[in-house]
């Protein structure tokens, strides 16, 4: 008898089993929303990849990327920041960097990273009911309150500072008791992240074997949850060292850099087969992305600009225009392109509407949902104009095909240098992709286009103030525009206030705007 009452206690278990998975299954088909696979390599040029000109060509072929660019939408015209932190803090806030305190790369140790005061699109997820995670490089703060389990992430698994560090410990005069062997980390929300193990120049080419392995497992696990997930894939492939994996040591047959370019490729692959062998493929929207372009760390090894000029930290095409790849079958178009101009700022607001979450109303947000753009749905993007700043100092705008330099910059590899200007140089992106021929002289007409966000820009700064490296929230501060004195910025400031304040009160009045 007991053994019937046995048998009949798991057939109950078994069918108890079964439904939950059904009911689950059910709630997360009527969920249309999109689980939403973020993969950032690090450093990436424009002409890398095969679908943008590089693979074979570069002796490094990337078939699992062509494929992505195949199945999906390829950007041509998308615009990072110029610096790794900057283009992250982009990313994550939807905010430009100079308005953060992220406006140059973070340096380990020192006053920097997200304030608190920040929102991202983790967060943004998470209150939409997204379990969130992120596998890999952070670079966005290493002090408590500042890692990304305390910015809306649930999990967390990598190094919260650039991979060179790893190299530190072997440097000529380092000092362990200055500087502390760099970690490996790893936490949850609502607890300090830990110490793994250091991270070293000896296990530095198996990291991002371990940021797969992480990826595909969290991707099995929770394809059958009742909630979409939001998985930021944080590669740390292919900055500098270049230390490729002992399986594709040699594989290319064509260095170093190579070889790390062919071990990317396949890790990416390895993500997009565990979303196809979950069968996710057609409720997941995958991006791929990079942060920057080039770095000239050790040139002539490194990546590729293709048609541009700039390495990491120029305002030049090369260093801020990167490949995007996009992927939702049956949604986003396949085998298409798009040269309309988008930014990474505009990542969180495109995937706030696509999730359902909402963007924070208590302040400013420069990106704009591409919602429209990313589906088909329009061939124009939202946005016409994005303005790169170094530090706090405005470098150059783009506008349209246009981009205009207020600073002289260096595209050559080697330290950045600036200069002065006699006049801001013009430059035809589309029809002068290196940006080697100055055509202001005779286009004066589009200065005014071009700088009109500027002044919007200040305006709102001039309503909100920024944050400081290491700052709490905003503060009033101010920014460095070339060719005009702060005394000069605050006259302009203030004919916008008043004009601001002349349309209020037409509103208010119920008159006709003016013209």
């Amino acid at each position: 008898m007991s053994h019937v009452r046995h048998r009949v206690g798991v057939l109950a278990l078994a069918s108890l089993a079964f439904l939950a998975l059904l009911f689950a299954g059910v709630a997360r088909a009527a969920d249309s929303r999109p689980n939403i696979v973020l993969m950032l390599s690090d450093n990436l040029g424009y002409g890398e990849i095969g679908a943008y000109g590089g693979g074979v060509l570069r002796g490094a072929p990337t078939p699992r990327l062509d494929e992505i660019a195949a199945q999906g939408l390829r950007f041509t015209n998308f615009n990072v920041e110029l610096e790794c932190t900057p283009s992250r803090s982009a990313l994550m806030t939807g905010r430009l960097p100079v308005r953060s305190g992220t406006w140059r790369a973070g340096i380990p140790g020192l006053p920097g990273g997200l304030s608190p005061w920040e929102v991202t699109v983790a967060e943004s997820l998470s209150a939409a009911g997204y379990d969130t995670a992120i596998f890999g490089k952070w670079h966005l703060g290493d002090s408590e309150g500042r890692y990304p389990t305390d910015q809306g992430f649930d999990v967390w698994w990598g190094f919260p500072f650039s991979t060179n560090i790893a190299t530190y410990r072997e440097k000529p005069g380092f000092d362990p008791t200055r500087f502390p062997d760099p970690q490996l980390m790893e936490g949850r929300r609502g607890e300090p992240p830990v110490a793994v193990e250091p991270y070293t120049t000896a296990n530095r080419p198996l990291v991002d074997e371990r940021i797969a392995e992480k990826a595909t497992r969290y991707i099995r696990e929770n394809a059958a949850g009742e909630r979409p997930f939001f998985l930021f894939v944080a590669w740390s492939l292919p900055h500098h060292p270049y230390l490729p994996h002992p399986d594709f040591a040699g594989r290319s047959g064509n260095g170093p850099f190579a070889d790390v370019i062919v071990e990317h490729d396949h890790r990416v692959g390895q993500v997009m087969d565990a979303i196809d062998a979950a069968d996710l493929s057609r409720e997941t929207l995958v991006l791929y992305l990079s942060d920057n372009g080039p770095d000239s760390a050790h040139h002539p090894q490194g990546s590729f600009a293709g048609p541009f000029r700039g390495y990491l930290g120029s305002a030049f095409e090369g260093s801020v225009r990167t490949p995007m790849l996009a992927r939702w079958p049956d949604r986003v178009p396949a085998g298409t392109a798009t040269n309309e101009i988008v930014s990474i700022l505009d990542l969180f607001p495109t995937l706030a509407t696509l999730a359902g979450a909402e963007l924070p109303d208590d302040r400013e947000i420069d990106g704009v949902d591409q919602s429209a753009l990313l589906l088909g749905e329009s061939e124009e993007s939202a946005r016409e104009s994005v303005l790169f700043f170094s530090g706090r100092t405005l470098i150059a705008t783009k506008w349209r095909r246009f981009k205009l330099f207020l600073v002289g910059d260096d595209p050559a590899p080697g330290d950045r240098a600036w200069r002065r200007l006699w006049t801001p140089l013009l430059y035809n992106v589309e029809q002068d992709p290196r940006e080697e021929v100055d055509i202001a002289r005779d286009n004066l007409w589009v200065f005014s286009a071009a700088l009109r966000p500027l002044y919007l820009f200040l305006f709102s700064l001039d309503r909100e103030g920024l944050i400081l490296p290491g700052g709490e929230e905003p503060e009033p501060g101010t920014v460095e525009i070339p060719f005009q004195s702060q005394e000069e910025i605050e006259r302009s400031l203030s004919a916008l206030r008043w004009n601001f304040v002349k349309e209020r009160v037409r509103g208010f009045l119920g008159m006709e705007e003016s013209p």
